[in-house]
């Protein structure tokens, strides 16, 4: 039984690369998620992605709430570091998303992939 579980896990990641890869996709912050835990995705993204549109005065600042700007953080870091699962995995705060999470007109999340604008 254990084994075929990590078969099973080992299917479904390599699945979801391949979804992913060739598409438009996002990495957003789960709904639900602890506010500590977006703070310690946003901090940790925004060390290596620019984050400065979250900025009060950037266009993404609005509307003000913490799951809003985790998501914009948590998907640069997931573009930039190369759209892999891996880089949207921020302590089970996080999900990859194949639906534009852009909240904002002002606001338009980046996105790798080829599919329709």
């Amino acid at each position: 039984m254990s084994m075929y579980m990590n078969v099973c896990t080992l299917y479904f990641k390599r699945e979801i690369s391949m979804l992913v890869n060739g598409q438009k996709a996002w990495c957003v912050a789960k709904p639900a998620a602890p506010q500590q835990a977006l703070q310690s995705a946003l901090d940790y993204a925004c060390n290596y992605a620019d984050c400065s549109p979250t900025k009060k005065g950037g266009s993404c600042y609005d509307p003000d709430r913490p799951v809003h700007h985790a998501s914009f953080a948590m998907n640069a870091y997931y573009q930039k570091m190369g759209r892999n699962q891996w880089n949207c995995h921020f302590n089970n705060a996080s999900l990859i998303s194949l639906a534009d999470p852009s909240y904002n007109p002002c606001c338009q999340f980046v996105s790798g992939g080829s599919g329709p604008p």
